[in-house]
């Protein structure tokens, strides 16, 4: 899982989230990750997400924003954890 992974940093309460992750990789910038993701079908956004305090707050320039729903099948979610091993053998 995304959570066990000592590569990945997430950002917020993750508990009391909607269908809404930010996150990062350690060591790689999210511009990065998300042109992997993008490249295995993954939609993501990567940037500072017009939320620039909330970046100083975090000492980070940018992250990765991942949104779930309803719609999202397990075929998908199964792709973006995909994605990210995949973008982590690539950046580290």
């Amino acid at each position: 899982s995304l959570k066990s992974n000592k590569n990945i940093v997430i950002y917020g309460d993750i508990k009391n989230t909607i269908g809404i992750l930010s996150f990062n990789m350690i060591n790689a910038h999210a511009s990065d990750v998300a042109s992997i993701l993008d490249q295995m079908g993954v939609a993501v956004r990567s940037g500072h997400h017009c939320a620039q305090p909330l970046m100083s707050r975090f000492s980070v320039p940018a992250m990765v924003r991942c949104s779930f729903g309803v719609y999202n099948t397990t075929i998908e979610i199964d792709r973006f954890l995909q994605g990210i091993a995949k973008a982590q053998e690539m950046l580290s």
